[in-house]
């Protein structure tokens, strides 16, 4: 496992808290889910884009 370590502004920082506690979770809970579903969405698209290459490729 990697620690991730973030500067951000007291604002900033207060503004994605009151988001996070919006959700019930707390800052390192919401920013886990962000990158979860981040990481959902790529490995979708590179398997579209794989699946996608591969019905051309069967086409010529």
């Amino acid at each position: 496992m990697r620690k991730i370590t973030v500067k951000v502004n007291e604002k900033d920082y207060l503004d994605f808290l009151l988001e996070s506690n919006e959700h019930e979770n707390t800052v390192e809970e919401q920013i886990t889910e962000i990158i979860q579903y981040y990481v959902l969405i790529r490995r979708r698209r590179v398997k579209l884009k794989h699946i996608s290459n591969e019905t051309m490729d069967s086409h010529m």
